[in-house]
């Protein structure tokens, strides 16, 4: 048995024991779970019981999960998608593919656990409840089988810096979410009782990774017989299940589009619910619509400052002229409405933006232009996707769980203000059997690939959704940002030299665990 930092990679086929022992001891702050995983090698067949006690008493088995391995079936390509893009070999990655890696946190609620691979891996969480004073608490771990049992200490040292709640965070973090594949793998009916319940689950385990925004039904907002129907009563459950765990803020839908074949090449952007062009097919007066209800809705209902509003994804130069129309339509009648896209041009919308989101490839090289944005009094956030690829900070399955922590460095270290994904649970395949999958754009050549991971962070369990190591990496940076953006308000140069100790741009970073434990120690020990 040996007791693993989270933050390795472990495999079902092979691992190297070299660095790990029955013993690893750690430090957390106030407000937080303290994490440690277990790697078995037991004989396949046996079964296996774990049990963890905390000064001689036995801990809820529900601070226990099973970590299921998934397929990397491709390599991240070296610029974006997979390697079979520019057919060109990705050295930073943690394995050469394909391979299994453990990936799932499923809660453990069954035991004893029937072992099945060469390596068996689990996950004991302990919750902020019982780590809830400032000190060291030593946590006792049996492993037994039928013939065998092993022992183990997770030592966890808690600091006086308590994390804020989320409605107070700093941070803005979003993941676009399906609602169809949750109703598909939940075998869920839209707006029924269990959906709500469901939804709840989902919520939870969103404000538990530290999201913070959330994308709203496209469907509540349509046309009737040309005129707009907003469903206020559901909109309004819907953003409630939401704002009880703490997130704030309420993405509205996306306005436009590239049209029906995803014309990248067409100046005229097209309104997503009438499939009207802007100019030549009136779909000016749509938005115009849209705008007057949606403006009441938010101002009757205390939500103008929660409320964000997606005009086109990622606009380009070709359609420019006219995003920045539709923005201008947009603002004549709803001002004080955020504007928030994930952006592909810079110069042709400026202006048009207020709430910008870059690649962070785009962004660390045109930093400068950014920074100007943000003297307009404009916000800046970054994001990633199938790009980039290579040594680029992403969170897909072949790369190292330290490239996901570091998106809350990187946003203290660049001084900007979150991070968007479009993938928390957009399968396109059974996640649990296929991670890589064809790029669903018409478009798309044969060798279009999106990265292992890239449609998803999180997976659909029997009884809810459950959570990843990607997906507990991510929230581990974006906790460390809460208490990074507390030091500089009172320590500005001891901020700064830590962060430099870690990071120094989204390529250049550093990749030695046990340094990032030292140095996130020392931040704990910063702070009053």
């Amino acid at each position: 048995m040996w007791l693993v930092d989270p933050l390795e990679p472990i495999y079902p086929d092979k691992n190297d024991l070299s660095g790990y022992s029955n013993t690893w001891r750690t430090d957390f702050p106030l407000g937080t779970q303290a994490d440690v995983h277990v790697l078995l090698k037991i004989e396949k067949g046996e079964n296996i019981t774990l049990a963890a006690e905390l000064n001689g008493e036995l801990l809820d088995t529900s601070y226990w999960a099973h970590l299921l391995d998934v397929p990397v079936e491709q390599n991240t390509g070296l610029d974006s998608r997979t390697e079979q893009f520019i057919h060109k070999k990705n050295p930073y990655v943690v394995r050469r593919a394909p391979f299994r890696i453990f990936e799932v946190i499923k809660p453990l609620n069954k035991q004893p656990v029937a072992v099945k691979t060469d390596y068996s891996a689990f996950r004991l969480s302990i919750p902020s409840s019982i780590i809830n004073k400032p000190g060291t608490y030593n946590f006792r771990i049996k492993v037994y089988s039928r013939a065998e049992s092993f022992l183990g200490k997770f030592i966890v040292k808690v600091h006086p810096p308590r994390l804020p709640d989320l409605k107070e965070s700093q941070f803005f973090y979003t993941n676009w979410f399906s609602l169809t594949n949750i109703e598909e793998y939940h075998d869920l009916r839209r707006w029924s009782k269990p959906w709500y319940t469901m939804m709840d689950k989902y919520a939870q385990l969103m404000a538990h990774g530290r999201q913070n925004s959330i994308t709203l039904p496209a469907e509540l907002i349509h046309f009737e017989k040309d005129e707009v129907v907003l469903e206020d009563a559901k909109m309004l459950a819907f953003i409630n299940i939401f704002k009880k765990y703490g997130i704030k803020y309420f993405e509205a839908p996306h306005l436009m589009y590239r049209g029906e074949n995803d014309d990248w090449g067409d100046p005229e952007l097209k309104v997503i619910l009438t499939k009207k062009r802007y100019y030549k097919e009136n779909g000016k007066g749509d938005i115009e619509k849209l705008m007057i209800r949606i403006r009441e809705f938010t101002t009757q209902n205390n939500l103008t400052n929660s409320w964000l509003q997606h005009i086109a994804d990622e606009p380009t130069e070709v359609n420019a002229d006219c995003y920045k129309d539709v923005v201008k339509q947009v603002k004549r009648i709803f001002p004080e409405v955020r504007i928030m896209e994930a952006t592909n041009d810079r110069d042709g919308i400026a202006g048009a933006i207020d709430i910008w989101c870059p690649l962070i490839n785009d962004f660390q090289e045109n930093e400068s232009f950014f920074r100007e944005r943000e003297k307009k009094g404009e916000k800046v956030l970054v994001y990633t996707c199938l790009i980039p690829g290579g040594k680029w900070l992403n969170r897909t399955l072949d790369m190292e769980k330290l490239r996901q922590v570091y998106f809350g460095w990187g946003a203290a270290f660049y001084n900007t203000g979150g991070y968007l994904h479009w993938g928390l649970n957009h399968y396109k395949a059974d996640p649990f059997k296929q991670s890589v999958v064809k790029h669903p754009s018409p478009a798309a050549s044969a060798n279009n690939y999106l990265p292992a991971g890239d449609t998803h962070i999180i997976y659909p369990g029997k009884e809810g959704p459950l959570s990843s190591i990607r997906f507990e990496s991510h929230r581990l940076g974006c906790e460390d940002y809460e208490l990074l953006y507390s030091l500089k308000s009172i320590k500005k140069t001891n901020h700064y030299k830590l962060v430099n100790k870690l990071f120094r741009s989204y390529t250049d970073y550093n990749l030695d665990i046990k340094k990032y434990r030292k140095t996130r120690k020392k931040l704990f020990r910063s702070l009053p």
